[in-house]
């Protein structure tokens, strides 16, 4: 699977934050309020995050045991070990797609709270109390693409020390 694209992600926030300010320029033009996130999607987002590092911790202690296997086997080759028992590989590749899943929710999430909060603060008047959720929205956002970020960094298999990466170009037979 391909590693979480950046770029990608800064497409759809960029995309997300115009959007989030060219809908609150709209609801302002017309008399409508600036839209404001509630407190519960902030705290949604957190938990997310929490279930997406909880959900990645066993494949995480799982490559930290083998790592100290191979340090031992290292330092001394006829040292007894036993091997701890493998992840699910289809648990691995859910919790991988859950965490590209959640990192362009939050470029998304977090880009249109961006527009919102541009658009709220190059207003002539700042509704008092208006701006918290947003800005609280924003940073739950950031919490969780950098939670899905590590996470990927957690499922990415280690490189073969005898292969050589492939080439872009060349063409894998299935």
């Amino acid at each position: 699977m391909k590693p979480i694209n950046i770029i990608g992600i800064t497409i759809w926030t960029v995309l997300a934050a115009a959007s989030g300010y060219g809908y609150s320029y709209w609801a302002t033009s017309t008399g409508r309020e600036v839209p404001t996130s509630g407190l519960t999607l902030s705290i949604s987002v957190v938990v997310v995050a929490v279930i997406l590092i909880s959900l990645a911790l066993p494949i995480w202690k799982y490559k930290r045991n083998l790592k100290k296997i191979a340090e031992t086997l290292k330092d001394n080759p006829t040292a007894k070990i036993t091997k701890p028992l493998p992840v699910d590989p289809f648990f691995a590749v859910r919790v991988l797609t859950l965490a590209k899943a959640g990192a362009v929710t939050a470029g998304m999430l977090g880009g249109w709270h961006l527009g919102v909060l541009i658009k709220q603060y190059t207003a002539p008047v700042i509704v008092p109390g208006s701006t918290g959720t947003n800005i609280a929205a924003a940073i739950a956002s950031i919490v969780l693409l950098v939670t899905a970020l590590i996470v990927e960094r957690i499922c990415r298999l280690p490189r073969d020390p005898g292969n050589p990466p492939a080439a872009k170009d060349s063409a894998v037979a299935a």
